[in-house]
């Protein structure tokens, strides 16, 4: 039963992610809405669907350390993991000027929800703090699109042409299969705790948040693949921008968040700044601007450590 309902959440919330953002795309393009915006705010956002909702239903039920563990973990795989598969298969070129404003505004992200936990939590006026500066950053990015007219985002969202009815059609059902994915999945986390005695904060730094970075190890690994290493590194640092100010934003809108289990702060808080600190350093520390095997074995090095830790 358990697995049931943790391998049925899964597999909801990954047709519901992939539903809504064919939905929301459709919609936008039949409305004549620029695909710069389209591509660095509805795809962007529904990719996080997953995190999101699993993170709000996990707060709404009073695990705060699910909602949490979700988006520290998934920032942790995100750097450690994806990155580190991605160069490890794929030598990457990476221009650190390219990414060093994003870096530094993800530092200031984090940074910012360093106060917030300290103080025990993300609090409903905190939660609307992150919101905000998700909105000013989005609206920084597509000003800087259209600036800068060389996205590659165009080929991927052309493909996504359908009626306005089946727009809507897609959003329902993907919004209904991520809304019921996240219950059953949340539900199967707290049983697997349960069952192997097990604290609901583990599960979720390391199952629940490979589980939901699924999307950004796909889409970064097809951008490397095409050469596109701009776009696989840009995907990690946005996403998890978007993990702290989107996904902890509206979930504490809903539910304040509260810290639960202090390691989640004290170590696993730690240990993303740590992998996010490595990102820019890493692109000139053995070879100038490019990622190559030799990084790509350290992040996955420092990760597999993390984990170990977690477990030991």
């Amino acid at each position: 039963m358990i697995a049931l309902f943790l391998l049925g959440g899964f597999a909801l919330l990954l047709v519901g992610g992939e539903f809504l953002v064919r939905g929301s795309v459709g919609i936008a393009l039949k409305l004549r809405v620029s695909k710069v915006v389209i591509g660095l705010t509805l795809v962007a956002f529904a990719t996080s669907a997953p995190e999101l909702l699993v993170s709000v239903v996990a707060a709404t039920r009073g695990k705060s350390d699910i909602a949490l563990g979700n988006v520290i973990g998934s920032n942790i795989a995100n750097i450690g993991l994806i990155l580190g598969l991605t160069a490890l298969v794929y030598k990457m070129k990476a221009v650190r000027m390219h990414y060093r404003n994003d870096w530094l505004f993800l530092l200031l992200a984090n940074a910012l929800l360093a106060v917030f936990l300290f103080y025990g939590g993300i609090t409903t006026g905190q939660g609307l703090l992150l919101v905000a500066l998700l909105v000013g950053y989005n609206i920084q990015k597509i000003r800087s699109a259209r600036r800068n007219r060389n996205l590659a985002i165009g080929e991927e969202i052309e493909e996504i042409r359908l009626p306005v009815w089946k727009g809507v059609v897609l959003l329902i059902v993907g919004a209904l299969g991520l809304s019921f994915g996240a219950k059953f999945f949340v539900s199967g986390i707290s049983a697997l705790a349960i069952h192997f005695g097990m604290t609901e904060r583990f599960v979720a730094v390391t199952m629940v948040a490979f589980g939901t970075s699924v999307p950004e190890l796909a889409a970064s690994f097809m951008a490397a693949r095409k050469g596109e290493s701009d776009i696989a590194i840009g995907n990690i640092i946005g996403s998890n921008i978007f993990n702290i100010l989107s996904v902890l934003g509206f979930t504490a809108l809903v539910q304040p968040i509260t810290l639960q289990d202090a390691a989640l702060f004290t170590f696993d808080f730690h240990a993303s700044v740590f992998f996010t600190l490595l990102i820019i350093p890493l692109m000139s520390l053995f070879t100038k601007d490019r990622l190559d095997r030799l990084e790509g074995a350290l992040l996955l090095g420092f990760y597999l450590i993390f984990i170990s830790s977690l477990v030991f």
